[in-house]
């Protein structure tokens, strides 16, 4: 016997064993089958530099190896024997091959690969080989949808060029009648299709019902390959929606409270817009009264209902008496503005707490970078910001938190805290602020940054979440606790620049001459009131200057003495005792008014849907009942407003 011939074919029967093992092993997406008809069929000789396809042969850059246990190929051959389009990347030593809007990347000594943009775990590591990025042949058919067998020596790889006559129905509720449906195209190889049939593919359906839709596609041989269908459910012809709605009663006296309730309805429950016209709480002018309802559904189709009563000569309540005991928490109502003054005020005292504010507001409006504000201090602090960019960049705003202890770490508390912005309206980014940060004091939570000796972090990231573009303006406050000093720096960048590596190289800007800018000390103010309110009208001045003095404090950026003329920033609080049936109402004296009320732990905006725009109008915020109650008010004077105000106390018939 010649045992080195007998070694040598056992040497090659080895070889194919362990190719038909690793190339057998079952997947859960791709198995082995015969070839079909418009199946293509590439076949590698295992260690030779040639394939075939169809029986027809080509030259290989490379030959098909083992690589510890897994089969390799040449990516450039299995590209062009599929007739798909590579490319490569130097930058990332990226491969990328696509085709039909798929596309698979592969990487140099990577251990997985990326199809359509997700990552996929490879079956071994990627490697060059004589100048040619070798690519596991099972990752192959991963990324191409392909299957693959194996004989002794040889592996093959079978896909189908055929095109199939995949399509989807564009509209998802189709009505009968009225909607006209569409259809795209899923095909597979679509430009292998020869000719297609359709079968009920409609474009109006006339009546509701199930339909199968079918497509049929020849191929470039002429075959017909098989069908594709779709079921769809056809819905009955939209019914348009219903108005309605009643009233309590069909009569009624001046200025007696009118209930409506809305009864409209809608055959899919999809009424998208409710307008009503006329529809008053009361009516203070006699005679008839029509009030309209118009609802619209999804699909535009629209219904109106009107109904009119009558309002007799009997009153009672008047306007002004229907206005304070009716209008919403929250609402407004008209009043007169000189009428507020005649009130007599409340005296009370009032002390501050400890707690510094910090407040940034001017330059209101900022034309590039720069730094905004810059204190070192401990304890407890707020912060306050109201600023607009009128640059023509995109700006973001920062805090920057710095350590100036050479030994000791800091801890830096983030309490309470809101924002609003970027909006173009000012007014409303303060409502908004003031808002959220009314609602995170409820939430007691805090968070602790941890400060090395020296170190600096930014801090408050909910400030610069979005750049502010042109006209757009920014508000927020913050609760801050420090452990030791730190030195807090605001400041501005552009949007898309590094704010530590940019920070100093900023300057510092300039102050406008009329917002305030500074640091001041008694960011709480507790209010004292010994009176019982309610027994006549009285009414609470805030923010005037006299009875509410404004806090004094230095701008430390030039030494300069500041004057927080509104005391923005600072946490107003007050427990009064108050008679039943009383009216608290809210009344803006220096213009625009707008923010938030915490009375006994409810929040009320001021308005529920707008602003107080001048002295003769009025939001109620809070009505006792028919008994005596202990009420608790807080409040912060909202960015971008103007002050004074004045709480009213309206015994109520």
């Amino acid at each position: 016997m010649n045992w080195k011939l007998e070694r040598q074919r056992l040497i090659k029967w080895l070889t194919a064993a362990a190719l038909l093992v690793t190339l057998l092993a079952p997947t859960a997406s791709h198995v082995a089958t015969a070839a079909g008809p418009g199946d293509n069929v590439l076949t590698l000789t295992l260690n030779k530099a040639q394939v075939s396809v169809n029986g027809t042969t080509y030259a290989s850059p490379q030959p098909a190896l083992i690589v510890k246990g897994v089969t390799y190929a040449p990516v450039s051959m299995l590209a062009a024997r599929f007739g798909y389009k590579i490319t490569y990347n130097a930058a990332s030593r990226s491969y990328t091959i696509s085709t039909d809007g798929n596309a698979v990347e592969f990487k140099t000594g990577s251990t997985a690969f990326w199809l359509n943009g997700a990552k996929v775990a490879s079956s071994g590591k990627t490697y060059i080989y004589n100048g040619s990025l070798m690519v596991p042949l099972r990752d192959w058919v991963k990324a191409t949808g392909s299957t693959l067998s194996a004989a002794p020596g040889t592996v093959s790889l079978t896909w189908s060029v055929a095109p199939t006559a995949d399509f989807k129905v564009d509209q998802d509720v189709i009505y009968a009648g009225e909607t006209q449906v569409t259809y795209t195209s899923l095909s597979k190889n679509p430009s292998k299709i020869w000719s297609e049939s359709w079968d009920g593919n409609l474009s109006v359906f006339p009546e509701p019902g199930t339909y199968v839709i079918s497509r049929s596609v020849q191929d470039m041989a002429g075959n017909w390959l098989d069908p594709y269908t779709v079921t769809i459910t056809v819905l009955p012809p939209n019914q348009p929606p219903v108005a309605q709605f009643t009233t309590d009663k069909d009569t009624y006296m001046i200025g007696e409270p009118i209930t409506y309730t809305d009864q409209s309805y809608d055959d899919e429950n999809a009424i998208v817009s409710t307008e009503w016209s006329n529809n008053k709480r009361g009516f203070f002018v006699s005679g008839p009264q029509t009030i309209s309802l118009r609802v619209t559904d999804r699909h535009g189709s629209i219904s109106d209902f009107s109904k009119t009563i009558n309002i007799t000569t009997d009153v009672m309540y008047t306007e002004k008496e229907f206005n304070e005991r009716f209008t919403l928490v929250g609402d407004k109502y008209p009043i007169v503005g000189a009428d507020v003054l005649k009130i007599p005020t409340v005296p009370y005292t009032f002390y501050n707490t400890n707690r510094a504010l910090i407040a940034s507001d001017s330059p209101e409006d900022l034309t590039g970078p720069g730094v905004l504000y810059r204190d070192t201090l401990s304890g407890d602090l707020r912060l306050f910001l109201y600023h607009q960019n009128l640059g023509a960049e995109p700006l973001k705003i920062y805090l920057a938190a710095t350590n100036e202890s050479a030994t000791e770490s800091a801890a830096l508390d983030l309490g309470a805290w809101g924002s609003a912005g970027p909006e173009t309206f000012g007014a409303y980014t303060g409502k908004m602020a003031a808002i959220r940060y009314l609602d995170s004091r409820d939430n007691l939570s805090t968070t602790t940054t941890w400060l090395a000796p020296g170190a600096t972090k930014l801090i408050v990231p909910e400030l610069n979440q979005k750049a502010l573009s042109k006209g757009q303006t920014f508000s927020a406050y913050a609760d801050l606790s420090t452990s030791t000093n730190v030195k807090f720096t605001l400041f501005a960048v552009k949007s898309g620049d590094d704010p530590l590596a940019t920070l100093p190289t900023l300057g510092v800007m300039k102050r406008d001459g009329k917002h305030i800018r500074g640091t001041f000390q008694g960011a709480d103010r507790e209010i004292v009131i010994n009176d019982t309110l309610g027994d006549t009208p009285k009414r609470i001045v805030f923010g005037d200057h006299s009875i509410d003095p404004a806090l004094d404090g230095i701008d430390q950026l030039n030494g300069q003495p500041e004057n927080n003329w509104g005391n923005f920033g600072v946490v107003y609080h007050m427990t009064v005792q108050v008679k039943a049936n009383t009216l608290i109402s809210l009344n803006a004296r220096g213009g625009i008014y707008t923010g938030a009320f915490l009375v006994n732990g409810v929040k009320v905006p001021v308005t529920n849907t707008s602003i107080l725009e001048n002295p003769n109008v009025a939001t109620p915020v809070y009505r006792t009942g028919q008994y005596n109650e202990t009420v608790e008010i807080s409040y912060l004077t909202a960015l971008g407003s103007n002050l004074p105000i004045t709480l009213m106390f309206i015994p109520m018939k």
